[in-house]
Order: C-alpha cells, then sequence, then structure tokens
C-alpha cells in the first residue's frame, strides 16, 4: 500500500527492517526493488514459517501453491506467476484427484477474450480473488488496466497480495479485505471523492446465489460505466 501510493522510502525502510529480523522471501525481494534498490539482496529466500503453514495449515492446499511459485518463479513477470501456478494445479492436485480453484488454462482465455469488449482505459472489479490468479492472468494480458478485486477470506488475502508483490503488479493491481456488502459503499465513496474512475468492467466470482446483491448496489450507487462489460463465474454450481 505504501509504494502503491508513492511512499516509496517509508516502504523500503519497512522492507529492510523487516529483512534484517529474517522476515523475507521472493515477493519482498519484488517490492524492494519497486522502492528503488536496485541490488540484489542475497537473504531472499522463502520463509520456514510459509514451508511449515504448506504442511499444517487448514489453508495447506494454498500455502503449498504460494510456496510452489515463491520457488519457481523469477519476481517481476505476472505472467510467469500466472503460470507457476498452472503448473502447481497440472502436478499437485490433478494427480490426488483435486480441484483448482484458479481460472486456468482455456477458462482463463474464454475470460480474456470477454474483456476485449470493454474499455480499458477505465477500472476493472474483481469480486471473489482467492489467491489473485484471474486478476494476474488480466493484468499480463491488459497491462495498462487497474484492478480492484475484493476478498473476504484475510488468509487468500495475504497469499494474493504476496503473489502481486511477486509479480511486480502493486500499481496496477489492489487486493482489499472484506465482505462485497461493506466494501462496495466504501469503494463508492473513492469514485465521489474523484479518488476512483467508474469500473468498465466488473468479473464475479463469488458465490453465485448473492450475485444480484451485488450488482444492486453497483447499479444503484452508480459504480459502473453505462456499457461495463460484466462477467459471472460459478453461476451454475452455486
Amino acid at each position: 500500500r505504501l509504494v502503491r501510493d508513492g511512499h516509496q522510502d517509508d516502504a523500503k525502510k519497512l522492507l529492510l527492517d523487516a529483512a534484517a529480523s529474517g522476515n523475507w522471501s521472493p515477493a519482498a525481494q519484488s517490492m524492494v526493488k519497486a522502492c528503488g534498490h536496485d541490488g540484489y539482496l542475497q537473504f531472499a529466500v522463502t520463509p520456514n514459517a510459509c514451508r511449515q503453514l504448506a504442511k499444517t495449515s487448514p489453508y495447506w492446499k494454498e500455502f503449498s501453491l504460494l510456496l510452489y511459485v515463491l520457488d519457481h518463479t523469477r519476481p517481476g513477470n505476472p505472467r510467469a506467476v500466472c503460470d507457476a501456478m498452472d503448473d502447481f494445479a497440472d502436478a499437485n492436485w490433478k494427480t490426488v484427484h483435486g480441484w483448482s480453484k484458479v481460472a486456468g488454462n482455456l477458462k482463463s482465455e474464454v475470460l480474456s477474450s470477454s474483456l476485449k469488449g470493454a474499455d480499458f482505459g477505465v477500472k476493472l472489479l474483481e469480486i471473489g480473488t482467492y489467491c489473485g490468479y484471474t486478476a494476474l492472468r488480466v493484468v499480463s494480458a491488459f497491462p495498462s488496466i487497474h484492478i480492484t478485486t475484493i476478498e473476504v477470506d484475510p488468509v487468500h488475502v495475504i497469499i494474493a497480495r504476496n503473489m502481486v508483490a511477486l509479480s511486480s503488479s502493486v500499481q496496477s493491481l489492489e487486493v482489499c479485505t472484506g465482505h462485497s456488502k461493506y466494501l462496495l459503499p466504501r469503494l463508492a465513496k473513492r469514485q465521489i471523492r474523484g479518488q476512483h474512475q467508474k469500473y468498465g468492467a466488473l468479473y464475479m466470482d463469488r458465490w453465485g446465489s448473492e450475485y444480484h446483491d451485488d450488482f444492486a448496489v453497483l447499479d444503484s450507487l452508480g459504480m459502473l460505466e453505462r456499457r461495463a462489460v460484466v462477467i459471472a463465474d460459478q453461476v451454475l454450481w452455486t
């Protein structure tokens, strides 16, 4: 957030203090580079805490995904981060008949094709971030876009923000924590204050039976452009 808001010096100090205390990762390396630090810090290794969480946490699937991406992706490339997520899903979840919640491969191509009709001089709103895959796929396909994405689960938010930091997309992608019922009115106030443009595209990927509630709020508050592209996932399952 400090980097996005233009406080690079403060962000750099915070990151270097974290590094000195042993809290570091390739995602932090990418962030400190965005703050203007040109050198590569030799202690950029994946934290042991992440490895432990991948074994014992109720979120072991998501932390295993993050661990794989941190270990197998060079910082600074959103497409490479998404490819690593796809590779992990193919190599690990499919072998045990696990279910991947990321919109990968053909599904991501369909999404990118659908968004070609949007005016990306404005913003995209995603409701349902999960680990950040879809948002990063869109950023890699449309580099000039700015995305605000909402996620209710704080653990998923942490993982998604690591993915965003690793890909050097912090200036293009904002991950917000909370339920859409509470966050949408707050985002509308940003638009009223002139801090945000209206959204030219909307991607809904959460509990499908509640999409009409989100859309009613967006419509009543005038948060969407008149010809906004609206895409909804999970409509047949939830």
